[in-house]
């Protein structure tokens, strides 16, 4: 019993202390930025569940003037994808323009270099503009050279190389250092000074907003004004302005993943460490069934409560010392383990264990140790209760007439409904994991291999060489070994970013959602398995050079604009505000959501011809290793006359396995939580039923003996615990439906709860209890009054 109670504590002041310091450390860390609980991101949504929208520059600048009282600064922002060219080479990277007064609120603090001056100007046609890159971008690729201070790159910001952009690096940002939002998480490559955008067309939206609230300003009040500025636009232009604004903080935006995944599982070692406490406590109630005997007979000899409390407490408390001091060993453990498998997890960024919180040792202590000495105080103050007579008459059996009964089964009932409530919430998180995996991933995912390729060199290549370039880089890749389909795209996944498009006949300022245009050569529906449903998809015949551009758009996108989706076919419609954009749909393929995006979004494709990367994404499905592609790859390239460089090389079905790191965390953690749980309620379960027959034990062997049927003797001991734990799992049911609101709060939109597993845990249990009384009381109710009383 002493063993049993010694692991118990300490196996539960270990997991609750390990898991609550890194739950401190991960989900609650500052953010790199100057007061970061005032900042919020800003952008508007059509409808609940809507594609996130963009807000135009001119609607930016009146937002940012109508609420002064509840910002003290609003300004726009833009997350990009862009072509970094510098003296290395080519490399795609995600960069973010943003206004001075938004990066100068942030108040980040460099890591090398300076930050925010008086003279750095926006970007603008003539000059080099300033920028900051990241801390990741400058250890991976500048090999952490403080001299890249004051080197200049190029950035392609317009649509073609000849626009791009020539920056002077001044500073490097922490590698922290991004602009939360829910579709673009990551981190950001590089910063560099946007200009004022409210000259732009109201009707072109492109901007997020980053707003730092005035002191004690929620994020409903916020919205609340946001709205009002809204409604007063739209009573003032014609186009559609039926949009809700949304501000969502920083911290809520960056840190709520992982919260969300520390707090499941915290919840469920707290119930894993109930269902602990509950074996303890069944424990010391069926060793107290014993002590009160040696109790009543010192207390007869004239020992007062006092001395015997100071007895039982200094053993009990002994023992928890013990499991304390063993515990802190643990959690010590714990806590490095669980620092090195997060990362691995992609729950948290490689750190350093951030050490036990001293807050949650001294508060679980304080609990272990009052706990002891009032249990002391329980079990001095019982033994005396009826007399010391009563208690030195009563034998084994005697613990059936006092409160000891009665408290196995409430503490079978509380078993049950925390065991109950455990099992529920590792259900509703391995529901919500299946729910989150289910992908469209095309055919043979595991064989579907994808590369990032881009020139080597750091000359800008011409439309012509770069056309070329990806068509060598087609040619050679197909000549693989095993390669049996292969596309180019100009990135994927596609950008979940909101960019809009209208047909020539559509009024002034009319709004369509859409996403970026997507470039990819022909064989890219054939490779991902998407079908063409009408028209015909993209032909390697198709150029931008045509006197007409033609694009493919997927179901959803024409099913929200026409009244059949077949009519889309034919369709002239416009990207961005020039007529020159113009592109003839020629057909609409199936939705493909991939790994990427949970529900279909409206999707155009063009030709490849069409982008305005220099590099491209290769899809091919191959029979060939994945190890062995990249080899081959890089053999067949070499002799390129701009030999490109490759990067990102994967399969289809790991990266999606990349993008599930916390619902599987999530799952694993609790599935395993709710096995051990279940296993510790199957062990008190049995352990208090066994305890309740052998209390009984003599009364069922003598009414045996004086003539009572022993399969009624049997069930008058089985029904109780039984009906104890189906009441405990009802209990625990009703109490599993008031989780539902955290759980899906921790779990997300997809968590769906089932009563199955309820069902099943309950029956589950109450078969335990069923047995570990039956079959006792059974053979108790055989066994001869002499054999007991030669036992006893």
């Amino acid at each position: 019993m002493a063993g049993q109670r010694v692991l118990t504590l300490a196996v539960g002041m270990g997991s609750v202390t390990a898991v609550a310091s890194l739950l401190l450390a991960l989900g609650y860390q500052k953010l790199p930025f100057r007061a970061p609980s005032q900042l919020v991101a800003v952008w508007e949504r059509g409808k609940p569940g809507a594609t996130v929208e963009a807000i135009s520059g001119p609607d930016m600048a009146d937002l940012a003037a109508g609420t002064q009282g509840v910002f003290s600064m609003l300004a726009g922002f833009i997350t990009q994808q862009l072509t970094l060219a510098d003296w290395i080479g080519y490399s795609k990277i995600s960069t973010c323009g943003i206004r001075p007064s938004g990066f100068a609120t942030l108040g980040m603090a460099p890591v090398l270099g300076r930050g925010l001056s008086p003279d750095d100007a926006p970007i603008g046609p003539a000059g080099f503009a300033s920028a900051w890159i990241s801390e990741q971008l400058w250890r991976t690729r500048f090999g952490s050279n403080p001299a890249v201070l004051g080197r200049v790159v190029r950035v392609g910001i317009g649509p073609t190389a000849a626009a791009a952009n020539q920056f002077r690096i001044v500073g490097v940002l922490p590698g922290t250092a991004a602009l939360p939002l829910p579709f673009a998480t990551g981190g950001l490559d590089l910063w560099y000074l946007m200009p004022d955008m409210r000259g732009r067309a109201r009707a072109a939206p492109g901007l997020f907003g980053v707003g730092r609230l005035r002191p004690g300003v929620s994020t409903e009040e916020a919205r609340a004004a946001l709205r009002s500025v809204t409604d007063r636009l739209g009573a003032r232009y014609a186009f559609d302005r039926h949009k809700l604004p949304v501000v969502a903080s920083f911290e809520e935006i960056a840190e709520g993943p992982v919260r969300r995944t520390m707090g499941l599982l915290t919840l469920g070692i707290g119930l894993v460490f109930l269902i602990a406490c509950g074996n303890t406590a069944i424990s010391m109630a069926t060793e107290a069934a014993h002590m009160r005997r040696e109790l009543a007979i010192r207390m007869a000899l004239g020992a007062n409560r006092w001395q015997l409390w100071k007895g039982a407490a200094a053993d009990d408390c002994g023992l928890t010392a013990a499991a304390l001091v063993a515990g802190l060993g643990l959690a010590w453990l714990l806590e490095r383990l669980l620092t090195q498998l997060l990362p691995a997890a992609g729950l948290a960024a490689p750190m350093l264990a951030p050490g036990l919180s001293a807050a949650v040792l001294v508060a679980f202590s304080i609990f272990a140790l009052g706990a002891a000495a009032a249990w002391s105080a329980i079990l001095v103050a019982s033994a005396g209760i009826g007399g010391s007579a009563q208690a030195l008459g009563g034998g084994p059996g005697a613990p059936n007439g006092d409160g000891f009964g009665r408290a196995r089964l409430l503490l079978l009932s509380a078993q049950a409904a925390i065991g109950i409530c455990l099992f529920t919430a590792a259900a509703l998180a391995a529901r919500t994991y299946a729910a989150a995996s289910a992908a469209q991933l095309g055919p043979a995912p595991q064989d579907t291999v994808m590369l990032d390729a881009a020139p080597a060199s750091n000359a800008d290549l011409s439309d012509a060489q770069a056309v070329l370039f990806k068509q060598q880089l087609a040619s050679r890749l197909a000549r693989l070994p095993g390669v049996q389909q292969l596309a180019l795209a100009d990135r994927l996944p596609p950008s979940g970013a909101p960019a809009t498009f209208l047909e020539p006949s559509d009024p002034a300022a009319t709004l369509r959602a859409a996403t970026p245009p997507l470039a990819v050569t022909s064989g890219f529906f054939r490779v991902l398995g998407i079908p063409v449903l009408y028209g015909r998809g993209l032909a390697d015949s198709d150029d931008r050079s045509a006197a007409q551009r033609v694009a493919v758009v997927n179901l959803e996108l024409a099913q929200h604009n026409w009244p059949d989706s077949q009519a889309a076919v034919g369709s002239l419609i416009q990207l961005g505000t020039k007529p020159d954009q113009q592109y003839r749909v020629v057909g609409v393929v199936g939705n493909f959501t991939g790994y990427w995006f949970q529900q279909p979004v409206p999707e155009i494709y063009v030709p490849e011809a069409e982008s305005t990367y220099q590099s491209a994404t290769v899809i091919m499905r191959t029979s060939a290793r994945t190890g062995a592609v990249s080899g081959l790859a890089r053999e067949a390239l070499s002799g390129m006359a701009n030999a490109p460089t490759i990067s990102n090389l994967c399969t289809m079905q790991s990266a999606w396995q990349a993008t599930l790191t916390r619902p599987m965390a999530r799952m694993l953690g609790m599935l395993l939580l709710a096995l051990l749980g279940l296993g510790l309620a199957v062990q008190g379960v049995a352990a208090a039923a066994s305890a309740i027959v052998a209390a009984r034990s003599c009364e069922l062997a003598v009414r045996s003996a004086l003539g009572a049927d022993p399969g009624a003797l049997t069930w008058s001991v089985t029904r109780l615990p039984v009906f104890a734990v189906s009441a405990g799992g009802a209990v625990g049911a009703v109490a599993s439906l008031g989780l539902d609101p955290m759980l899906a709060h921790w779990l997300g939109p997809l968590a769906q709860g089932r009563l199955e597993p309820i069902a099943a845990a309950v029956a589950l249990l109450a078969l335990v209890a069923l047995a570990g009384c039956y079959f006792p009381a059974r053979a108790a109710a055989r066994t001869s009054p002499a054999a007991l009383l030669r036992q006893g």
